[in-house]
């Protein structure tokens, strides 16, 4: 099996027990009623076959999950089997029919069940027994099936973070920056909380692609913490491997509202629509010349007009909701976002030069993977270097040999022209000036990135390092990140002072590592 197609089954199993190991229930009757849910749900395997999970696979999958992580949902941790190759009585048809004939009439006794199976030819190799443990674990006993039938999940969340819905839309037209004399439509991308409504972060674009999408959902991250559950549409942005692995490496539940109910995604609507009404129509007669500008009166606008407004469903402004539950929330350290939403990719690496091609850029690997197929990880924001990963497993740090020479060409749409009316000028100047807000980066300087951190030790060491070296670098990050610059240069300078910076790579990295355990992060 491929790396490719072990992923695409360990994403699987992850969508499977999401809901399990991410949602946070309130008792055991709703854990109960949750994994009855899943294992009566016809899934589509990643070979496209359709059939339920079994229970004691949904354990598995679980318990495999709390111990390892996401690795552990990986073919190569698999834990096999005792019974494993050998035949099994009741076949997954069998019991599929089964569940039918009691569906159909719950009245019927297991042995009127074998009955019917017999007169419709079926060989029956298993036991009543056995059978009414199958239906058991179906929840198709007699006494529970109208009661079953009837169970709706509840929609209303109770705490802030248990849901963010996501959406995008078409706003504001602005100068196009490649052709200041064509208009471009922007595009709007936007979370907002289910339990309070805080919109926890929207931006406009020029795009509505995945980097864009990433962008908007990790500022939402830094501003108010990890969502339990992240509910989208069926557009095609959504529907990525990227974003699929990101949640997962995130423990946040990926789901997707059904085609043609609108109904799941009505309160991300409405909040558009508010936009829209509110916003949108101002600004498009406000004469903005740049994104910078729309999105810095974006945010004031949110800021004083939406989040310290009444809200009518919580009779009270969202902002004062939020703060309700603000102690509750689950942060999360910039470097964790940046490893969670680090972009992926299968690339072939060129077995004459040892480079690899990423957007037009030239990154120069090592011999070792000359001539494989590898996936490689980056971050929107670190264009300088990006990571080689072969089966799953860390490879080496790859760095930018050569930059683009041409810019893509941009696109050319419909028009549509607005006059520019000084009323929503003023109107949205004024915002804009109250907001305060600076824009979010990703790059703190409280923590040190892969490359920071290999270049303060550089920086200390006086030397460059080797490509094992390196590793071992990377190694030692992704073993202790996050790495506060203050903790690994404090570290160094008393190894330094005491032993040279001449000694084994193995010395520093042993010292550092003795001066976080006395000092903690």
């Amino acid at each position: 099996m491929s790396a490719g197609e072990r992923e695409k089954v360990a994403m699987f199993r992850y969508g499977v027990i999401a809901g399990l190991v991410c949602r946070r229930a309130e008792n055991r009757h709703e854990l109960t009623l949750l994994r009855q849910e899943i294992l009566s749900k016809e899934w589509i395997y990643p070979d496209g076959s359709s059939r339920k999970v079994a229970d004691r696979t949904l354990r598995e999958w679980v318990g495999r999950y709390k111990r390892y992580g996401l690795d552990g949902l990986y073919d190569g941790l698999k834990i096999d089997r005792k019974n494993k190759g050998r035949f099994r009585a009741i076949t997954a048809d069998v019991v599929k029919r089964a569940e039918q004939l009691r569906r159909e009439l719950p009245e019927r006794s297991v042995k009127t069940i074998v009955e019917i199976l017999k007169a419709e030819g079926v060989e029956i190799l298993f036991s009543e027994r056995s059978l009414q443990r199958q239906l058991k674990r179906l929840n198709a006993t007699r006494c529970k099936i109208e009661k079953t039938d009837r169970l709706h999940q509840r929609w209303e969340q109770e705490q802030a973070n248990d849901l963010w819905h996501g959406d995008t839309a078409h706003a504001v037209w602005l100068p196009d920056p490649s052709n200041p004399n064509k208009m471009k439509r922007t595009k709007l991308i936007v979370f907002v909380d289910d339990a309070t409504r805080i919109c926890t972060h929207g931006e406009f674009y020029f795009d509505e692609r995945l980097p864009s999408l990433i962008d908007t959902f990790s500022k939402a991250l830094l501003k108010r913490g990890k969502p339990r559950r992240l509910l989208l549409d069926n557009a095609f942005i959504f529907h990525s491997t990227t974003l699929e692995v990101m949640c997962a490496e995130l423990e946040t539940e990926l789901s997707f509202c059904r085609p043609r109910r609108p109904q799941g995604k009505g309160k991300v609507e409405r909040l558009i629509r508010t936009i829209k009404e509110s916003f949108v129509s101002e600004a498009n007669r406000a004469g903005f010349t740049s994104l910078e500008e729309l999105n810095q009166s974006f945010f004031g606008w949110m800021e004083k007009n939406y989040h310290q407004q009444k809200h009518s469903e919580l009779r009270q402004t969202p902002d004062e909701r939020w703060q309700i539950d603000v102690s509750k929330l689950q942060a999360v350290t910039p470097e964790h976002i940046r490893r969670a939403l680090m972009m992926r990719a299968k690339r072939r690496v060129q077995e004459q030069t040892g480079t690899v091609y990423l957007d037009g850029m030239e990154y120069s690997c090592s011999k070792e993977v000359a001539g494989l197929d590898v996936e490689v990880r980056w971050h929107v924001d670190l264009a300088d270097h990006i990571e080689v990963w072969l089966d799953g497993k860390f490879v080496e740090i790859a760095r930018l040999s050569q930059r683009p020479t041409t810019l893509p060409h941009s696109i050319a749409i419909e028009e549509e022209n607005y006059p520019t009316y000084e009323s929503a000028k003023v109107r949205l100047e004024k915002l804009r000036q109250m907001s305060g807000l600076e824009p979010i980066s990703l790059r703190a300087d409280e923590f040190l990135t892969t490359v920071e951190f290999e270049k303060v030790i550089a920086r200390y060491l006086g030397r460059e390092f080797s490509a094992t070296e390196l590793r071992k670098l990377t190694e030692f990050f992704k073993l202790h990140a996050p790495l506060r610059r203050t903790q690994v240069e404090t570290a160094l300078i008393k190894a330094v002072s005491v032993k040279g910076a001449a000694l084994h790579l193995r010395y520093y990295l042993e010292a550092m590592e003795s001066s976080l355990r006395k000092g903690g992060k």
